[in-house]
């Protein structure tokens, strides 16, 4: 069943250009996330490499007085303790440090996508703010014309007051409503200045199209994240496992030293410059080992069981968008038929009134009538809008 809002139901066809859509967003908060990008870029990097331990640099310069004269001496020393060896865990970590960075990305990309879906749902209420302004004043002006009309019926008694009393009240509703209206827009145009440096009515709103359920659910970036995240607690939960298991070191020291006046005699086999290099196994025994261990094991079976309930409320709300959207397809539908109807009394009323029966009040309401649900309809199409951006929003090359 085609939707009367939807003319190609498979692909989204955005006005505004990708790159806006990004630039949508103030230049202070651009900055705020491309920041955190580069700083997750760096704490990524870093965690990867955290296993190789750093190559110490000593120099000392020593005096003595101990052999009747003050005797400096000078030492250079270069030494490294690396593990080389820990049944599987340095590749864990390195594997952990780079599921824990990507998830971290896709968690800054969200945000990213957060903002932009803020700004356009802004955009997208300020023009049916926009349409609802519209609206009122035409009913507004029915409401006069009613006003007038009950006023002469009651001048020539042919009703009573209670009729002119209602059309008063109507009006004044209508009138707060309107204010209540200006006061929201004035509100959104605020919340928009906080995320965005563009003035929000020399936009074009991107115009969204029904996306395919197998792309919403293949390509959603909380899936990926939450896919992340289920490998980074896999490797932490193999490296909480390996800190218990033997480790395997090498370790190395050179040292170029001055040798101590004792030890200086001619002939000495004593260097100046020499090594000393090693191995060593270490196998740390603690009480909290098992603990250590199932906790880390339990933190992954969380996070398996919490990446099938996303994927479960991602189906729900592609599922739940679709029946909002075939309602708003309904109102659409009812108020082409009522919009019908009106034209159709226009005609009516045009006719009456050329023959004397009907006066131009009453055409000029029915007439009134006929754009009002025209703006309905409009209204109704950016309530879709909204709908479907809230399918994107979270859709990677979507946004």
């Amino acid at each position: 069943m085609k939707k009367l809002f939807l003319l190609s139901s498979i692909f989204i066809s955005v006005l505004m250009a990708e790159s806006e859509l990004s630039d949508i967003l103030s230049q202070d908060k651009s900055a705020l996330l491309k920041y955190q990008n580069e700083q997750n870029s760096v704490q990524s990097h870093q965690l990867e490499n955290s296993w190789i331990n750093p190559v110490m640099l000593q120099y000392s310069k020593n005096y003595s007085t101990q052999f009747g004269s003050t005797i400096d001496t000078q030492q250079f020393i270069v030494s490294v303790d690396q593990p080389i060896f820990k049944m599987g865990g340095i590749w864990a970590a390195i594997k952990y440090a780079k599921a824990q960075g990507k998830a971290n990305a896709l968690d800054i990309e969200l945000q990213k996508r957060q903002l932009i879906s803020q700004a356009l749902t802004i955009l997208y209420n300020l023009k049916k703010a926009k349409l609802q302004l519209a609206k009122l004043d035409l009913t507004i002006q029915n409401d006069d014309l009613d006003i007038q009309i009950q006023k002469e019926s009651y001048e020539e008694g042919l009703t009573n007051r209670t009729l002119y009393d209602q059309a008063l009240l109507k009006r004044n509703q209508d009138t707060t409503s309107k204010l209540e209206i200006e006061l929201n827009i004035a509100k959104l145009e605020n919340d928009f200045s906080l995320l965005s440096d563009h003035n929000p009515y020399a936009l074009t709103l991107p115009n969204f199209g029904m996306i395919a359920q197998e792309r919403y659910m293949n390509e959603q970036l909380e899936l990926q994240r939450d896919a992340f995240r289920v490998e980074e607690k896999k490797e932490n939960k193999y490296m909480t496992l390996t800190k218990y298991l033997p480790e395997i070191s090498i370790n190395g020291r050179y040292t170029d030293e001055d040798l101590n006046p004792l030890f200086a005699a001619p002939g000495s086999s004593i260097k100046e410059q020499y090594f000393n290099y090693g191995f060593k196994v270490t196998l740390p025994i603690s009480i909290n080992s098992f603990d250590d261990v199932q906790t880390a094991k339990i933190d992954y079976l969380n996070a398996q069981v919490t990446l099938n309930e996303k994927k479960k409320t991602v189906a729900n709300n592609f599922t739940l968008a679709q029946k909002r959207l075939a309602i708003i397809d309904k109102k659409i539908a009812l108020s082409k038929d009522d919009m019908s109807h009106y034209e159709s009394m226009l005609g009516t009323a045009q006719d009456l009134e050329a023959l004397g029966d009907r006066t131009a009040l009453d055409t000029k309401i029915v007439g009134n009538n006929v754009k009002v649900r025209a703006l309905d309809q409009e209204i109704y199409k950016l309530d879709a809008q909204l709908e479907l951006m809230g399918l994107y929003v979270n859709v990677s090359d979507a946004m």
